[in-house]
Order: C-alpha cells, then structure tokens, then sequence
C-alpha cells in the first residue's frame, strides 16, 4: 500500500514537472516571437482614410523591389487624396490616379514592375497587401488592394508586400469613393532618392499624371 502511495506521489510530481517544462517552453516561444516581432526591420506604413486608419506592415525583405514601389510611391505622397475606386467582398483596392499607372515625373512615362512571388507569402487570410494588374503580368504600378477574406486561388499570380497589422474594421467598412487622406511612414525606413512623406500637394499632382496604360481592374 506504501509503494502505491509513493509510486503515485511519484508520478503526479513527474507530470507536474513535464507541465513546468512545457510552461516555460511555451513563454519562451512567445517571449522570442514578441522580440522578433519588435526587432523586425519592415516599416510600418500608416494610412488615414475616410474611414480611419490602416497600419501596415510592408515587406521589405521579403518583396524588396514591390515594398520599395510602394514605399515611393508614400513617401512622394501620391496616395494623399486618391479614393478606393473597387469595393468587392473579398477586397478593397485603391491607388488609381485616373489613368491606371503612376507616372514618373523624371521620365515622363509610366512606371511598371515586374511581377515578384515569395512562395513563402500567400492570401491566406484578411489583411493580405498585395499589387493589382492588369492581365500583364508586368503591368503593376501604383494600385493596391487588401483582401477581406482568405484568397487562395490569388497565390502566385500578384505580388503580396504587406499585411494590415491594425485598422481591418475600416478595410471592412470602406465603401466606393472613400478616400486616402494621407499616407506616412511611421516606423522603419523607405526607398532612397524619394522626397518627404509630407511632399506638397503640386509634387504629389505631378506625381500622379495619367497614363494611358490600361485600368488594373481586369486582372481578378
């Protein structure tokens, strides 16, 4: 009967030990992904809308040349003032100046990227940042959208660069015409040879020529 007692003690103290081990296993986890998190070296973009605020986080490393876009495009003020001309139920996009493209004032021509896919990114979720284009796989300039839902039939056909970090209530509520009031870099770095976030509205006007390049509504 001794050994009994005893060889149950013995057994509650080896799971309460296994429970103790798998606590601090589990709090180190966190711990590291929260140091991670914070250490990250992915800017965070900022964007007030009509509809309030939406923060995002823009990959920078892991699609530098679609995050550097972007981040141009931000940092010369382009986005100030345009609207979020499509409103579907799995997305919202946004970022046309009125003729599809962004044109570079320096050269007089629209500029276009090249489509990038990191396998590692999918539209696995809400909040996914990715590029729209036309049916030219090339074609992606300056229009964005964010999906509201899971999209997987998207993955490796547009560029994912970001995810919505806070703010999905106003990606949820945002309807046909609501506007970018601004959009600023508010933690992290930007794309070299860019001007200030808080360009003048004539550098952000010239900014956003028109292009005769096709609208990037075609290409869902």
């Amino acid at each position: 009967m001794i050994d009994k007692v005893f060889g149950a003690r013995r057994l509650w103290l080896l799971i309460a030990c296994l429970s103790l081990v798998l606590t601090i296993l589990a709090n180190f986890t966190i711990a590291t992904g929260r140091s991670y998190a914070q250490g990250n070296s992915d800017p965070i973009v900022v964007m007030q809308t009509t509809k309030g605020p939406i923060a995002m986080q823009i990959f920078v490393n892991a699609a530098p040349n679609t995050a550097s876009n972007f981040l141009d495009l931000v940092q010369r003020g382009f986005y100030s003032g345009l609207t979020f001309h499509r409103i579907e139920n799995w997305c919202i996009q946004g970022g046309d100046p009125g003729g599809g493209n962004f044109v570079d004032p320096s050269t007089g021509r629209a500029r276009c990227i090249n489509l990038e896919i990191n396998p590692n990114l999918s539209h696995n979720s809400p909040g996914v940042l990715a590029m729209a284009r036309s049916n030219n796989l090339n074609s992606a300039s300056c229009q964005f959208y964010i999906t509201k839902s899971a999209m997987p039939g998207l993955n490796g056909q547009y560029a994912i660069f970001g995810h919505v970090v806070d703010g999905m209530p106003a990606v949820y509520s945002m309807m046909r015409g609501d506007r970018i009031l601004s959009a600023e870099i508010v933690q992290g770095g930007g794309s070299s040879g860019s001007s200030s976030s808080s360009s003048s509205s004539s550098s952000s006007s010239s900014s956003r020529s028109r292009s005769s390049g096709p609208a990037k509504d075609s290409g869902f």
